[in-house]
């Protein structure tokens, strides 16, 4: 049997190849520019080693490059070596820094089992995990375009960057964005009639109170404000209306890499164990399963390998009477940051998330502490799920019975305290008064002032 190790770089790729001895019968290096295909020429440099050259074990440093996953897709073992551990190997047998003795070095330890199999996701979950990784790309690019327009407005014209509510988009709104394309300075919104103004909102897609929007926002533009010199403005203007075409090709970019997500996301296996669970939507869900993968049992053996590899299993230190619990920071952060979010959604719409949540908060637990705790309570539940075939169930994720008395109920609190539910009714007694009014008075949705305020839903 050989076992390769693979040494690589930004040019070049260098290997050597031990027997089950630990001999080193062959070293090769493959050019990038000299081969067209490394995979190809690797294996040709197998295939005289040995008769039963393709059951070849190679260890390599990074999984995740090109030929590392072009070699697994052929059909070849590829094993994972721990950067850490092979500096730390080379440090102790005193082995000085070069290519050649580094594949060396990775070799001999593949052959002792100093490295860790890889267990690669379906082609399908391959797919879903590259769209998911493009498009939190995608909207970490949308916010940051959007903070780069807030901050350019900020500096010649703050009204506008508060213009538009965050509640409803704020800057990536469309029509926002739709008149600050048209006008992108003070003086030029100044000029723009109501006409104009309603014409522009109907463009962006509005068909309700449309006079009424157009008004507010002229009243707006028409009030004094602090001016720069016309030429000056002129040039921040340039800069705002380039700024608005960068939020508009993001937020078109985001859109439709989250429209292919949908669409992947459907056709995994585990689909509708993801979808039925309380607060999971179509993108944590995808967010979800692209991190885990379709085969959590093979890759991780266990659900708490997985919770420790989610970051959510705490890290206990303990030397004789001192023991500590530390958050786990060495953890797959993508995954991380999913659960923190799951879990937060998941504390909103299930009874038993909500339940366990306010308990561990009334324990002493912090608000992200506990988030955790829920997240942990989640994930292995998925694993369980996921490995067993089994749906998902919410009494049992929080052992809890929904038929029994004094069972877990989701709790919903209003969003508006005593003292603001008695202002909007004062406000509302009011001749004339609407709910919209009311509504944009206190800063919430007229959906909230039908419910909480009203006590009745809006189509009632």
């Amino acid at each position: 049997m050989l076992f390769v190790g693979c040494d690589w770089s930004d040019k070049w790729l260098d290997f050597a190849a031990l027997n089950e001895a630990g001999a080193v019968i062959a070293e090769r290096r493959i050019v990038y520019t000299d081969s067209p295909d490394p995979v190809a020429e690797y294996l040709a440099f197998l295939a005289p080693l040995e008769r039963r050259w393709r059951s070849a074990v190679t260890g390599i440093e990074d999984t995740g490059i090109l030929f590392a996953r072009a070699l697994a897709a052929a059909g070849m073992a590829v094993v994972h070596v721990d950067p850490t551990r092979a500096a730390r190997h080379r440090s102790a047998l005193g082995i000085a820094k070069s290519d050649r003795a580094d594949a060396q070095m990775l070799a001999a330890m593949v052959r002792t089992g100093v490295s860790r199999p890889v267990v690669d996701s379906s082609p399908d979950a391959q797919a879903l995990r590259t769209l998911t990784h493009a498009h939190r790309a995608a909207v970490a690019a949308r916010v940051e375009a959007a903070h780069s327009l807030r901050a350019a407005l900020t500096r010649i014209w703050p009204a506008a960057a508060a213009a538009w509510p965050s509640r409803l988009g704020g800057l990536r709104n469309a029509q926002a964005r739709a008149v600050l394309a048209t006008a992108p300075g003070p003086r030029a919104a100044s000029r723009l009639t109501r006409a104009q103004l309603s014409q522009l909102l109907q463009q962006a897609g509005r068909t309700r109170t449309v006079n009424a929007e157009a008004e507010r926002l002229h009243l707006l533009f028409c009030r004094p404000v602090m001016l720069l010199d016309p030429q000056v403005e002129d040039a921040e203007s340039v800069r705002i209306r380039d700024l608005v075409g960068v939020l508009d090709r993001a937020i078109d970019r985001a859109a439709a890499l989250e429209k292919d997500m949908h669409a992947h996301y459907a056709r995994q296996r585990h689909y509708p164990l993801t979808a039925q669970i309380p607060g999971i939507g179509p993108v944590l869900g995808a967010y979800l399963l692209a991190e885990i993968g379709d085969r959590p049992q093979e890759r991780f053996g266990s659900g708490r390998s997985l919770a420790a590899y989610a970051g959510v299993a705490p890290l206990t230190w303990a030397s004789g009477a001192t023991i500590r619990v530390a958050f786990r920071r060495a953890s797959s952060v993508r995954l991380r940051s999913t659960l923190h979010t799951a879990a937060f959604s998941l504390a909103m719409q299930s009874p038993g998330a909500q339940h366990y949540y306010y308990r561990r908060r009334a324990a002493g637990d912090a608000h992200a502490t506990a988030l955790r705790k829920v997240g942990r309570r989640l994930v292995l539940c998925l694993y369980r799920c996921m490995s067993a075939g089994l749906p998902y169930d919410d009494a049992i994720a929080f052992s809890y019975d929904p038929l029994q008395a004094g069972a877990s109920a989701l709790q919903r609190r209003s969003p508006l305290d005593p003292n603001e539910i008695s202002h909007a009714q004062e406000l509302l007694a009011e001749p004339g008064a609407t709910v919209t009014g009311v509504a944009k008075v206190l800063d919430v949705s007229t959906q909230t002032i039908y419910r909480h305020v009203l006590g009745r839903p809006r189509a009632a």
